[in-house]
């Protein structure tokens, strides 16, 4: 049996990424036909999230890094300023 794989956004159904299809060697036989699987894939796509004030779970902010894991802390930075 051929499958066929779509990746969509859970809130919206907005296609995210549609694979191509996993043949099988009656492929392109008449009468067969290919079985669509559908995973969800995040909230809400960038055009659904900007028009409804849901999709962002943040509201909208940014986050600044912390400096734990990129190698420069706070105290680091600013020994640098002077």
């Amino acid at each position: 049996m051929c499958y066929q794989l779509l990746e969509i956004y859970s809130a919206c159904r907005c296609l995210y990424y549609q694979h191509s299809v996993d043949r099988c060697a009656a492929y392109g036989r008449p009468g067969h036909g290919v079985t669509k699987k559908t995973i969800l894939v995040g909230y809400q796509c960038q055009e659904h999230s900007q028009s409804s004030g849901y999709g962002s779970y943040a509201g909208g902010q940014t986050y600044s890094d912390s400096g734990y894991y990129s190698g420069q802390s706070a105290k680091d930075s600013r020994r640098q300023r002077r």
